[in-house]
């Protein structure tokens, strides 16, 4: 985007204040700023436009005419020192414009519209295009809280409700975006003690800019080259431009400017390249080139974009590599794979994906905390990397999932020899705080085209092949195959059979009494959750206990359950029964809930049932996988609930 600063000299403005009654006053902003950015200011669509009005500059422009006014000044100026407005959007119809953006008077903005009209272009007298505009837009003093009062020499006063603004610009055509430094640089070498203005602009410049002839032999060279780049300005205007520029930048600016010479009509020329520094290093910069038509040189402007390069490159990083181990992350791998598969199809070569998931990696977050979980993905990422080949591609898509994509695979054994390399790798222990710890992961295969012809078919098949792994045992790989995904389907259906079930409550609870072997005494009662589906009748709990852990319904599920069965047996009580501790099995997901002790007191609470008749029931696998849950069993426990372990009692 180009910059053109339009100064006081080239821009005006002016506004009316239309009052209640039919007398107007007219004034004037005498200090005025306008910073516009346009790509083609024939063509205001891509512009972004900017006004600012210094308050304390306002004045009446037709004093003769409102002289039955006590006052000039008719703004409360003291509550505000500038009018600012910046666009966001602006539509073309025709030779007009609606700009749209936000007005700020008085500390307060507010959404304004200008009506913006071409006033056509004329030829100054530097013989530089320039282009003219009008723009109107109206506001209403009472939605920023503004006074225009003003009093009469008669008496009473005038109210202004609405303000008229008006922006006259002269915009300069954008091939004479460097007409300044032209002008300049044709008048340098006669730079005499008449010409201090110049010589003053050119030792400022910040921008470099060159003036070379058609070989690249530098004519001139501005102050800039020597503050920007340390070059010495007497020997560098005995160098030759194109020897600057780096060399494998060389050849196409080269052919640029020398093909930019031969046109007829020259518009600017944009360019980008790397420009050496007198220490040896290069800068990027940016470069309008620009003909200088009496004397046949072109004129180069260039401007160092080296940070804006640096930033570049630090988004795309962030964009497209995973930030903790610089892997390619998900958005990176999926456009790599989609491309490599629009290349197979032209192909005879085979395409693998590894869908990789590390096993029981909670655990390490929860025993050691993120720090630890974080070296232990950083180290994953390395041994991946160490035994997939240099044309393969890792990333990780999140969490402690990672995916592989093996390119020209010559056949599936090849395949499986990097899976088992790589299921060997994570054998090794990894050290984490002084203590070893052995790692495993869990491998899905796809290849292509047999298990999917595009990159999300590929990606769905490993990841179902990695779930059959897990649920055998983890620690091992397998290949897709056709009946995964029928099984996979098949699974889907009774998922979502499930959560509706659990929104219809088509469960019920059967008791199962609990005895004192000893004393042949009723000491209890245990609930247990059966699903009657009103199409596929009594559902195994073998079959939907394992899908509700895994999808984590069993939580949904496992409050509905407890509350049911607190209610039960408190009516259980009000019938007469004797009392009785009802025992109800709760799954480690309910546990990792942070609000699952407020809950249970909620359920208590609202089934009135005392808590000594309560009792929890975990299995010891939930305390030897987290130990963290310890301390919310506790919390239950010192509630007055009965904790047991493998029916154990009160073993904590």
């Amino acid at each position: 985007m180009t910059k053109w600063m339009i100064d006081e000299a080239h821009s005006t403005v002016g506004f009316e204040v239309n009052h209640m009654m039919i007398s107007k006053v007219r004034g004037q902003f005498d200090s005025f700023t306008a910073d516009i950015e346009a790509d083609d200011i024939s063509d205001l669509t891509t512009a972004k436009i900017a006004f600012t009005f210094e308050g304390d500059s306002i004045n009446t422009r037709n004093k003769e005419r409102d002289k039955h006014l006590k006052s000039e000044d008719f703004f409360d100026i003291e509550n505000y020192e500038t009018i600012d407005f910046e666009s966001n959007t602006i539509i073309k119809n025709g030779d007009s414009y609606k700009v749209t953006g936000n007005l700020t008077i008085k500390a307060i903005t507010k959404p304004i519209t200008f009506d913006v009209n071409f006033g056509g272009k004329a030829i100054s007298q530097c013989g530089i295009e320039v282009y003219g505009y009008e723009a109107e837009a109206t506001i209403n003093r009472e939605e920023f809280g503004l006074t225009w009062n003003a009093a009469l020499e008669t008496g009473g006063v005038l109210v202004g409700k609405e303000v008229k603004i008006i922006v006259e610009l002269e915009l300069n055509e954008p091939t004479s975006l460097f007409s300044r430094e032209k002008n300049l640089v044709e008048n340098l070498n006669q730079v005499t003690g008449n010409n201090d203005i110049y010589r003053m602009i050119a030792e400022n410049l910040t921008d470099l800019v060159v003036i070379i002839n058609k070989g690249g032999d530098i004519q001139y060279a501005t102050p800039s080259f020597n503050t920007v780049l340390n070059y010495d300005l007497s020997l560098l205007q005995k160098s030759n431009f194109f020897e600057k520029i780096h060399v494998d930048d060389r050849e196409i600016v080269e052919a640029e400017i020398k093909t930019y010479f031969s046109r007829t009509i020259k518009k600017a020329l944009k360019s980008e390249f790397r420009l050496l520094h007198e220490k040896g290093n290069y800068v990027d910069v940016e470069a309008n080139i620009i003909s200088m038509k009496k004397n046949g040189y072109i004129l180069i402007s260039m401007r160092d974009i080296s940070e804006q390069k640096e930033v570049g490159k630090a988004i795309y990083e962030l964009a497209f590599h995973d930030s903790l181990t610089h892997l390619p992350n998900r958005r990176s791998f999926i456009n790599q794979l989609r491309g490599t598969v629009l290349d197979r199809k032209f192909s005879r070569s085979k395409l693998t994906v590894f869908f990789i998931d590390l096993d029981n990696f909670k655990q390490i977050n929860d025993q050691w905390g993120h720090d630890a979980g974080d070296l232990v993905l950083k180290e994953a990422a390395k041994r991946i990397q160490s035994v997939i080949r240099p044309t393969d591609i890792a990333a990780r898509l999140g969490g402690d999932e990672f995916v592989v994509m093996l390119k020209d695979v010559q056949d599936e054994e090849d395949a499986i020899t990097i899976v088992q390399r790589m299921l060997n790798q994570f054998q090794k222990p990894i050290n984490i705080s002084g203590q070893d710890y052995t790692l495993s992961c869990s491998i899905g295969v796809a290849h292509y085209p047999d298990h999917g012809e595009s990159s999300e078919d590929l990606i769905k098949s490993a990841d179902t092949a990695l779930y059959y792994v897990k649920e055998r045992g983890k620690n091992d790989f397998m290949i897709y195959d056709q009946t995964m995904e029928q099984q996979s389907l098949e699974r889907r259906i009774l998922e979502n059979a499930l959560r509706q079930g659990i929104k219809e409550e088509q469960f019920y609870i059967e008791y199962q009494p609990k005895m004192n072997m000893s004393t042949n005494e009723l000491i209890g009662m245990e609930a247990l959750v059966r699903w009657k589906h009103p199409d596929l009748g009594v559902i195994s709990p073998g079959k939907f206990i394992p899908l509700a852990e895994e999808t984590g319904l069993i939580v949904p599920l496992g409050e509905w359950i407890l509350r049911e069965s607190c209610k039960q047996a408190l009516a259980w009580r009000d019938e007469g029964y004797p009392p009785l501790i009802l025992s109800v099995n709760i799954s480690v997901r309910q546990l990792e809930d942070v609000h699952f002790v407020e809950k249970v007191q909620t359920i208590l609470h609202e089934t009135r049932l005392d808590t000594k008749w309560l009792e929890l029931e975990v299995t010891e696998s939930v305390l030897a996988n987290d130990k963290s849950t310890i301390s919310i069993l506790k919390e239950l426990q010192n509630l007055g609930i009965h904790i047991s372990v493998d029916d154990f009692w009160n073993r904590l």
